[in-house]
């Protein structure tokens, strides 16, 4: 099947700007990501559905209550530092009491981790082999294979053709050929994917403090050496003002390219590694023949880490990225020792919402990632789709799972979502992510884009009156910062200034996408987890002067050796059928 790539346009992604944004979670699965919208009618009922052995009636309602309750079991992961609302946790909350009281679902927790998605998957892994899965749980492109083959799955076909409602079917549509085809095997759907990855608003930028530079009397990072030049005055001319050597220039956890990450770093080279600790793979046009290539091994990235070992010597790079988890790392940007880092769109919502809170003279700003080479930016796009969500071969109602993803966008798309069902189930007024204790997210990646350039231009109009409630709302606390600047509204601020770098983006055709699109091959199954071992241990060790920058050069024969010529050869067969 053809993969249809996803039009990088102007109206490219929406969440609406009130349920700001909350931290892209695709490294850690069934923890929820954005709301988005469209202009399907929803699916709307709040009349009961027949009992769970009556569900196939002639006129199934995509959100319809099951007369007699019935119990749902699943496993999930939360994000570090996720908090609850007073009186929640993480097995009882507003989504759970939502599953139960409006679709007669009773969700129940067999497990629950708290961290990444390696932590979530050895689990999960264990629940595999002792043959003890929930009825429903989500699963990565891996692990989707490996059920799939296995024949421990539901077909969830006739569910999804039955009960998913025309906002489910458009998000899942926007995918085009992808967006089913990546779910189906032999004619049968075997998962419902999770969508909303991809949005064009979680680009990476380069986020500065302005407040830093324009302390030390910095120009604005316009090039690769204003950027180089701005990393090392804030490691070395003391812009926190406390007589310290305690500010560095470049945060990273040591997971690389987990988060905070290096993706920009190796961008503005014209490098475009893969994400392993995020398990997103780039694969790019081969720069020496017809077919693709594994972008971890182009010397773009080799040139890269030689500067970043350079920049570590210097004290630039964290000093201890190497033992920093993702938490431990954005502490320095929370707690004012890192004034510039490479980070997403949506930053200004977790970690930097939180900075502008502690410290309200924070002011930071999201700027394009200039080059090295001064040539156009190439920013790494991964293949849209990282997670499913599967149902246990013999469950009795795998509608269960369709009808909650229904619901999910009941409340939060952009055409049904209210000022007050965003804060009983996005974000509440205190900031808490209610968002994130829906067991399953399914939000539209042309979503952010749209409603941004929307509030955006009733702003600069001063005129709110086209815009719908919960735009207005947006536009109202805009409006307040711009008038106080106080650090309450500053997250809506920062979203809509963000997306004109983003615009700019788009714009200039500034994405260079992975061009692998179909399950993971019989030796990506076998070897991958050894190929990105040796990718991230290499990558640290030049980066920290264990290694020689040569070193690059024996990871790239040794990843060849252990499997990756292999892999290369099965990816372009599936590359060469797919045109």
């Amino acid at each position: 099947m053809k993969t249809s790539k996803i039009a990088l346009t102007a109206s490219a992604v929406i969440m609406t700007l009130s349920l700001v944004m909350t931290a892209c979670s695709s490294n850690n699965p069934a923890s929820t990501g954005t709301p988005s919208a469209s202009s399907t009618p929803s699916a709307s009922s709040t009349a009961a559905e027949p009992g769970a052995t009556s569900e196939a009636s002639e006129s199934p309602n995509p959100l319809g209550k099951y007369d007699t309750p019935i119990e749902i079991t699943s496993v999930r992961n939360y994000n570090q530092g996720t908090k609850f609302i007073e009186g929640d946790n993480e097995n009882v909350n507003t989504w759970t009491r939502a599953y139960e009281e409006e679709l007669g679902i009773k969700l129940k927790y067999d497990w629950i981790t708290t961290g990444t998605s390696d932590q979530y998957y050895q689990k999960l892994n264990l629940s595999i082999a002792s043959g003890d899965l929930p009825d429903t749980f989500a699963v990565d492109a891996k692990t989707l294979k490996q059920l799939v083959e296995a024949d421990q799955l539901e077909d969830l076909t006739e569910a999804y053709e039955k009960y998913a409602s025309p906002l489910l079917k458009e998000a899942i549509a926007e995918y085009g050929d992808v967006g089913l085809g990546a779910s189906t095997v032999n004619g049968k759907l075997m998962a419902l994917p999770v969508t909303g990855s991809g949005d064009y608003s979680g680009s990476e930028v380069l986020w500065v403090r302005q407040d830093w530079l324009d302390k030390l009397g910095l120009p604005e990072p316009k090039t690769w050496d204003d950027v180089l030049n701005i990393a090392q005055a804030f490691t070395e001319q003391d812009p926190d003002g406390n007589s310290k050597k305690d500010t560095y220039g470049i945060p990273i956890s040591k997971d690389i390219n987990g988060y905070p990450d290096l993706q920009g770093f190796f961008n503005a080279y014209q490098g475009n590694p893969s994400n392993v600790a995020w398990k997103q793979y780039m694969w790019i046009k081969d720069p020496s023949g017809d077919g693709l290539a594994y972008g971890s091994i182009q010397p773009e990235v080799k040139t890269a880490l030689a500067k970043l070992q350079e920049l570590y010597k210097a004290g630039i790079v964290d000093p201890e990225f190497g033992v920093k988890d993702t938490a431990k790392a954005l502490e320095g940007i929370t707690g004012g020792k890192a004034g510039m880092y490479f980070g997403y769109g949506w930053a200004m919502n977790w970690p930097l919402g939180e900075a502008v809170q502690k410290d309200p003279t924070a002011n930071w700003v999201a700027y394009p990632i200039p080059t090295a080479d001064g040539q156009p930016l190439k920013l790494s796009y991964y293949f849209p789709l990282n997670q499913w969500y599967v149902v246990k071969k013999g469950s009795a109602n795998p509608e269960a799972i369709i009808k909650m993803a229904n619901l999910y966008l009941e409340k939060l798309a952009p055409q049904t979502v209210t000022v007050e069902s965003n804060l009983k189930y996005g974000k509440s007024e205190d900031g808490i992510e209610i968002i994130n204790m829906a067991l399953i997210n399914s939000a539209f990646v042309t979503a952010n884009m749209n409603s941004a350039a929307t509030i955006r231009a009733a702003v600069e109009a001063k005129d709110s009156s086209k815009l719908k409630s919960d735009q207005a709302a947006t536009y109202d606390e805009i409006m307040k910062y711009i008038e106080t600047t106080d650090p309450k509204y500053w997250v809506q601020y920062s979203f809509m200034k963000t997306m004109e770098v983003v615009d700019g983006y788009i714009a200039g055709n500034h994405y260079k996408a992975s061009l692998y699109g179909g399950p993971p091959t019989k030796t990506m199954v076998q070897k991958q987890a050894i190929l990105d071992k040796l990718e991230l241990e290499t990558f640290t060790k030049i980066i920290m002067g264990a290694a020689s920058i040569d070193e690059f050069d024996k990871f790239v024969a040794q990843w060849k050796q252990l499997g990756g010529d292999q892999i290369t050869a099965e990816v372009n067969e599936w590359y060469a059928a797919s045109q």
